[in-house]
This record gives structure tokens, C-alpha cells and sequence, in this order.
């Protein structure tokens, strides 16, 4: 169905509850005596949340806005960590809400705007995303809060959301992965008769990447399918620094814009290394 212009906003991996990830910008107490006040790190972390959320505000400028954050909403209770505020899940849970609340807040959340959930790592979330979709109001697929797999379509345009797809690769391999990815969903398509995406957003590896393919449809008509791994608002762990002690980490979002006639933007990332 045909809607006015439209603006993409996708976020994920807000692991909330890490010590190094995006909190609550307060105080907190837990209910069994614990408590956190946000780290120099995390203040870092809402300094890029003011700026993106700012960012989205002024590029809405009366589109309808679909929300979508791409799993891994808590960080969980997962291999004994020791670097979360409270390895109660539900508290995490609800630190999340907290924090998707100030989000619609600050973009101007209205009536026609959508919130959609997708499904992060059972080891993180468990099923505390249905819990959290369902705290938000968030767009249910047929009777599950959350999607596994969110096929949204926006004036004609078609994205794709799941968490985890491809990483990113390195150097001169950068994108590689992303684009055989695309490559193989567009010959899935062809071979089954299915419609082909305009869009493909994952994430998981937090490691932000924009990896266009050209999709070659009938005769000399193409089009260019965007592949985007997007980034995390989480900081590297004691965990990633062992395995990835020199690589860049980047926090952040990214906005689309999909207007009414169905003309869309290339992926604009708003990010800062942390």
C-alpha cells in the first residue's frame, strides 16, 4: 500500500544492560540493592545517541517514520558475565523500553509511525524481545511480537531485515561477503519466481557496511539491491578486545528515505568510533 514519504530508521544491537553499551541517562537502582551510573564510555556512547536521534528528528520533517531495531536488545545473562548492571534480564528488559521510549520522544513519534522487533541471539535476548515488543506496541508478525525475518514494504520498495547475515570482511575484501550474499537471495529469486529486495539490513558483527549489488532483472533493466551490516551502540568488550584488539569500533544508526512515488536514498549511516 502507497503511504506518503517515508523514513527508514534502523537500529540494533543496543545490548542494553552491557556496562559498555548505551544506558538510561540516570541513576540507576536495581531491585535486589544493585545500581549503575552510565561510565565515561557510555556518556561517549549518548553523546552519538543525541546526535542520531537529533539527525532523525530533522530529516522525519513530516515523512512517517518505520522503526526498526535489528536484534540484540539486552546484552542477557549469558557466560557468567561480569559486565552488565544486572544480570536480571526483565530489568534489562525494561531498561530497554525506557530507552526506545526516549527515542520516540525525541524523533516526534505520531500517529502512521511504526515500531517493528526483530530477533537477536538466543544466547543475549532469550524471548525477552517479545516482552519488549510487546511493552512498545510494536508491529506484530500475525500473533509473534517479533520477527525472525521482516519483510517490510514501503510505497513499492521492499526491505529485508534479520539480524545476522554476513560480516563485513577487511581491506580489499570489504563488502565481498555482502554482495555474494545478495548475489545468491537475487538467484534464489529468479530460480523461485519471488519478488527480489531493494534492501537488506543485518548486524550482529558491528561492523557498519554499505555493499550495493546490481541485479540484472529482464533485457537491460537493472537494479541495484542495497546490502547494509549496520552498526552497534555497544563498545567493544573484554571479550572483542581479544579477538579484535586493533579494529575500529563504530556506534550508530542508519536513516532511508523512501518517498511516495517510490524514489529511495542510498543508506545514510550517522556513526563515531568508539
Amino acid at each position: 500500500m502507497k503511504t506518503k514519504d517515508v523514513l527508514q530508521v534502523t537500529v540494533s544491537d543496543f545490548h542494553t544492560g552491557s556496562n559498555y553499551a548505551l544506558f538510561v541517562d540516570r541513576f540507576w537502582q536495581g531491585r535486589k540493592g544493585n545500581n549503575h551510573t552510565p561510565t565515561s564510555k557510555q556518556l561517549r556512547i549518548r553523546d552519538q545517541f543525541d546526535t542520531f536521534l537529533d539527525a532523525v528528528k530533522e530529516a522525519r520533517n513530516g515523512k512517517a517514520v518505520k522503526l526498526v531495531h535489528n536484534g540484540d536488545a539486552i546484552d542477557g545473562d549469558h557466560h557468567n558475565s561480569a559486565d552488565v548492571c544486572s544480570r536480571n534480564e526483565l530489568e534489562q528488559a525494561e531498561l530497554h523500553v525506557e530507552l526506545m521510549n526516549e527515542v520516540q520522544k525525541r524523533i516526534g513519534w505520531r500517529a502512521g509511525d511504526e515500531l517493528y522487533y526483530t530477533r537477536g541471539t538466543q544466547t543475549h535476548v532469550h524471548d525477552y524481545e517479545n516482552y519488549i515488543s510487546e511493552q512498545m506496541n510494536a508491529v506484530y508478525d500475525g500473533d509473534n511480537p517479533v520477527f525472525d525475518l521482516l519483510k517490510l514494504r514501503v510505497n513499492g520498495r521492499v526491505t529485508w531485515y534479520v539480524h545476522k547475515g554476513p560480516n563485513s570482511g577487511k581491506g580489499p575484501n570489504e563488502g565481498n561477503a555482502v554482495r555474494n550474499w545478495l548475489r545468491n537471495i537475487y538467484i534464489d529469486a529468479l530460480k523461485n519466481g519471488t519478488e527480489i529486495p531493494d534492501n537488506v539490513y543485518t548486524a550482529h558483527f558491528h561492523s557498519p557496511t554499505w555493499s550495493p549489488f546490481g541485479a540484472r532483472l529482464k533485457g537491460f533493466q537493472f537494479k541495484i539491491m542495497n546490502g547494509v551490516i549496520l552498526p552497534s551502540w555497544q563498545m567493544k568488550t573484554a571479550y572483542a578486545h581479544e579477538v579484535a584488539p586493533v579494529e575500529p569500533n563504530m556506534i550508530g544508526g542508519v536513516m532511508q528515505e523512501i518517498k511516495e512515488d517510490g524514489t529511495m536514498s542510498v543508506p545514510m549511516f550517522s556513526v563515531i568510533e568508539s
